[in-house]
């Protein structure tokens, strides 16, 4: 049984350690015990809150004396002329004695918030803790500071000796496990080392000041943004990234290209060595409107019915004909947009002319180095308030690719050539050769791989000619519930059926974005099954005439 995980997405934390969330790179089952839409739920919120409660723990980048530390050998693994960082060798003793330090530093903080989140889901936990570390993923690199070339461009009201300063930074696996869902996301954390505390935060401080002179004003044109017009973000208007509140991965890396395109462009940063780490540009200070259960319907959420928000609900009952659909062609993409602000995501039924917020954020300079130094702090203004940049969609901008949306669905279901669409029951028929790749997907590897072949298929057909936003549309399974095969049934042709009378729960969406945390989805039939006491739906493709 195949369970992929929501993932958290990229979170950037800051303060004592200056830890950036990216990408989930492993996930599996852990067993085949059943999973419940609360179990889901449970399992994201520890996700958030771990983010949350790391925020709360830490406070800036660290200075790290390294004479009293006992860091001294640190210095002699680089040098001015290194072009890449050294990564320190663990099996090697002197570097594992070195990397010791900041291991064991961040996990302070790690253990205070694994306990926290042990002790807020003690029913969950009662005997272990929530996250792990991965000590075999363990990466720390030292990268050469130069502290003379900040003296030079930002001379201080100190006048030290020379000294020898590095940055270090630590890179962590750490795995969340709960029942058979698992996730594991990195967290990078950084560290000035130096033999001269004082002294490196005072170019530091000089350092900063120049920074937010030369990009705050470049930050404060975008204080209030057209998202689906401006032309830094539409792209992520137009791939249908809109959704930031688990993921800001896609928003920041357009952040980080757009200001690295300035800071190359302009004269005042000729001179000056500034590089780029793996930490967030921009951190969320205020969410937007969208959330997971307000943008659209997955087939578990409590707060809609699937009876409520059926196909014949904005499409009509529609039967075969013999030929096809009867009066298919009487359904607009209107009818889609209405139904779905409507029932679906109310979310989008925006009035007095008001826009759609998808988040305020501030800038990091978390993300900056100056001559290998690592920065910390945030773009402020002349009043040193937080420069902050608030995203804002229109009505317009969300009709246009509602009803391209309802388009394709459209298309889809004529494309199926006939079937039936009445209350609960859902059926689509298809030509022989078609359903005869359905029968062998399914037993290849069940319903997922049915609906990817169907719209692998529906892409290449005469339906799916010339339609907007094309490479956007999609047909899946949950992707946190199991993958069922359909039942082969034989009444007056050959089918294959999900229905209510399965063990496990399922559920079928369309879905409309470059990925599903960002996007939207629009379950169409599902199944409670073990999740509830209801009956769900029956979903069933069949063939169009009787095999031969």
């Amino acid at each position: 049984m195949k369970k992929l995980l929501s993932i958290l997405g990229t979170i950037t934390l800051t303060g004592t350690v200056v830890p950036n969330v990216v990408a989930c790179h492993s996930k599996k089952p852990l067993s085949t015990e059943s999973l419940t839409a609360k179990d889901i739920q449970v399992f994201n919120e520890i996700q958030a809150k771990a983010e949350t409660k790391m925020k709360e723990k830490i406070t800036k980048i660290p200075y790290i004396d390294s004479g009293q530390n006992n860091l001294g050998k640190i210095y002699s693994k680089v040098n001015k002329d290194d072009t890449e960082p050294y990564q320190l060798r663990l099996k090697n003793p002197e570097d594992n004695t070195l990397a010791a330090y900041f291991i064991n530093s961040f996990k302070n903080v790690f253990d205070s918030v694994n306990r926290d989140l042990q002790n807020e889901y003690s029913n969950y936990f009662p005997n272990t803790l929530p996250l792990t570390l991965d000590d075999e993923k363990n990466i720390v690199k030292v990268t050469y500071i130069n502290v003379e070339n900040l003296r030079n461009k930002f001379p201080a009201d100190v006048n030290p000796e020379p000294f020898s300063a590095v940055r270090v930074d630590y890179k962590v696996t750490i795995q969340l496990k709960f029942k058979q869902m698992y996730a594991s996301f990195e967290i990078t954390s950084i560290y000035n080392v130096t033999e001269n505390v004082t002294a490196l935060q005072a170019f530091s401080d000089k350092a900063v000041n120049f920074l937010i002179q030369n990009i705050k004003d470049y930050f404060i044109k975008l204080e209030n943004v057209n998202f689906g017009e401006n032309e830094i973000f539409k792209t992520l208007y137009s791939q249908m990234i809109w959704d930031f509140t688990k993921n800001t991965k896609p928003l920041d890396d357009i952040f980080k290209t757009a200001i690295k395109g300035y800071i190359a462009e302009e004269k005042k940063f000729k001179d000056i060595t500034i590089s780029y780490n793996d930490n967030n540009l921009i951190e969320k200070t205020q969410n937007g409107a969208l959330t997971s259960e307000n943008k659209g319907y997955d087939g578990l959420s409590k707060k809609i019915k699937q009876l409520d928000v059926i196909l014949a609900k904005w499409i009509g009952e529609k039967f075969n004909n013999g030929i096809g659909w009867e009066f298919i062609d009487n359904v607009k993409p209107t009818d889609f947009v209405n139904f779905y602000k409507k029932n679906v995501g109310s979310v989008f039924n925006l009035t007095d002319n008001l826009d759609l917020q998808l988040g305020t954020f501030r800038i990091n300079l978390n993300y900056f180095n100056i001559y290998g130094l690592g920065l910390t702090g945030y773009v402020t203004d002349k009043n040193n308030e937080d420069v902050t940049v608030t995203l804002n969609l229109s009505q317009v901008a969300i009709d246009k690719k509602l009803a391209n949306w309802g388009k394709i669905i459209i298309q889809f279901i004529k494309y199926a050539r006939g079937g039936i669409i009445s209350g609960s029951f859902v059926e689509w028929r298809f030509p022989n050769e078609i359903f005869k790749k359905v029968l062998e997907q399914n037993k290849k590897d069940g319903l997922q791989s049915v609906l990817k072949f169907l719209v692998k298929n529906f892409k290449t057909s005469e339906e799916a000619k010339d339609l907007e936003d094309l490479n956007l549309f999609n047909i899946t399974k949950h992707l946190q519930l199991p993958n069922l095969k359909g039942v082969e049934i034989f009444d007056q042709w050959l089918a294959l059926k999900w229905d209510y009378n399965l063990r496990e729960a399922w559920t079928i969406m369309f879905t409309f974005g470059e990925n599903f945390d960002n996007g939207l989805y629009y379950s169409f039939a599902s199944n409670l099954g073990a999740d509830g006491n209801e009956y769900g739906m029956q979903f069933s493709i069949a063939q169009r005439t009787n095999m031969k």
